[in-house]
């Protein structure tokens, strides 16, 4: 395998108008305004939406992996990992020790002839693009918001859009997993394979990630086209076009009878010119102005057409597939078997508009291909998901809780890392796997150091 050249930083692009409508706080912090050292007291850490926080005992910045374990062996539990805190569940929180994976970043290796990397798990995923392309290689599908760490993408099942491809997690082919003594495994299809197939989602309950090895491509330039349509057409463009496209997602806004379709296809024209990055201060106003006086909100998503432009562009895959987010939300965000999918967003939609729920944000609908790893929500089955998005003002809870029991009638599975209140008998029902990830997990931490309350209600209630 070749050594790596210096990853550098992307440059942010012109913020997709409606996936604006998604936005979060650019970065997230480890540590909460004015905490700039981890051992003055207390501690606090949030997650970038603000609507998880926790004050552990103990936070830990390993720089290698001879500090990570270290640091494991020495942490009080529970302990948990930290990349980028993007997560809207509580995988983070802790009373003991959280352990950041910002300082290990980068990439290791990469290999011309098999178009695979390795990277460090901290390494967040808008820094893989430019460094796979620097070497010829591109991520085969990316997700639209990329300021996660490899480490938590791989960990929750982060995915993209697209009929034909696969989770972050689905493309790995090689992890090293620090474990509660301390000690590293290397995983992969061929060498301790029980192992790799739960490790590949684990939501940081089997030990730590330190690397991570993906199934790359060719590097590519993808053509996007964004149209705004009324909702009955865009579902309808979904079913008939979805194996036309690489990749194709809708966004469907309840109340104003609009929704945007986003589809993109590979393609060797040039780049367009680069847009600047929209700010979103009218998408905040109008959050905000539908959350003050509710009445506005259906009258406001009926002018999506006004505020949001049809558009073309072609650029590298990971400026196109990638959009920076100013504007924070909370999300639910649950995948039912890919068949049944139109069915249960019509459901979704109908219901929040019976209901009157006043959201303003769009249901995001995608597809995506089934895997093998044994906690994925697209484990042994094709997904389609659906997520499901409040204003960080709001409180999510009256939406969530009115649509929840509709993706549980589909047989639906949580993104572990958005907010869901399944427990381990519930999640058993829907993952064929699930015992055998029980029995991997306490074999690997049978005194339960990785378990947080969260991780304890998914695993052991």
């Amino acid at each position: 395998m070749s050594a790596p050249e210096e990853p550098s930083s992307p440059d942010r692009r012109r913020f997709l108008a409606l996936a604006g409508s998604l936005g979060v706080a650019a970065g997230g912090s480890l540590l909460l305004p004015g905490q700039a050292r981890a051992d003055s007291p207390p501690l606090e850490w949030q997650n970038w939406s603000g609507g998880q926080k926790a004050r552990p005992a103990n936070m830990a910045y390993p720089d290698s992996e001879e500090a990570l374990a270290t640091a494991i062996r020495s942490a009080t539990a529970p302990i948990r990992a930290v990349g980028g805190s993007h997560s809207f569940s509580p995988v983070v929180s802790t009373p003991g020790t959280i352990i950041s994976l910002e300082a290990l970043n980068g990439m290791v290796a990469h290999d011309p002839k098999a178009q695979t990397a390795t990277f460090r798990a901290g390494t967040r995923v808008a820094a893989t693009g430019p460094a796979l392309k620097a070497v010829g290689q591109g991520l085969l599908n990316e997700a639209d918001i990329n300021l996660q760490s490899l480490g938590g993408a791989i960990s929750t099942s982060t995915h993209g859009t697209g009929r034909l491809l696969k989770s972050y997690s689905g493309n790995v082919t090689h992890l090293r997993l620090f474990t509660a003594d301390g000690s590293a495994i290397d995983c992969s299809a061929d060498t301790n394979r029980d192992i790799f197939d739960a490790a590949r989602v684990a939501v940081g309950s089997l030990g730590i990630l330190s690397q991570v090895t993906l199934q790359n491509r060719t590097a590519y330039r993808l053509r996007e086209t964004v149209r705004v349509s009324d909702v009955q057409a865009a579902m309808a463009a979904m079913e008939a076009e979805r194996d036309r496209h690489r990749h194709i997602e809708i966004f469907v806004f309840p109340f104003g009878g609009k929704a945007i379709v986003k589809r993109m296809n590979i393609t060797t024209d040039a780049p367009t010119p680069v847009v600047p990055a929209d700010d979103n201060e009218l998408l905040d106003f109008a959050a905000d102005t539908a959350r003050k006086y509710p009445w506005t909100n259906a009258w406001v998503q009926r002018l999506v057409g006004m505020f949001i432009s049809d558009s073309e562009r072609v650029g590298d895959s990971f400026d196109v597939l990638a959009s920076p987010r100013t504007v924070a939300f909370n999300e639910m965000e649950y995948t039912v078997p890919a068949e049944r999918g139109l069915e249960c967003l019509e459901e979704v939609n109908s219901t929040i508009r019976r209901a009157g729920i006043n959201v303003f944000f769009p249901l995001e609908f995608r597809y995506t291909a089934a895997d093998d790893c044994w906690l994925s929500p697209f484990s042994e089955r094709p997904g389609a998901s659906i997520s499901v998005h409040q204003y960080h003002k709001q409180d999510y809870r009256p939406l969530f809780r009115l649509v929840e029991p509709i993706f549980w009638k589909y047989q639906g599975r949580p993104h572990w890392g958005k907010l869901h209140t399944l427990t381990a008998k519930n999640l058993r029902a829907v993952y064929p796997r699930f015992d055998d990830f029980l029995r991997v997990r306490r074999e690997l931490d049978p005194q339960g150091r990785f378990l947080n309350p969260h991780a304890r209600q998914l695993f052991l209630g």
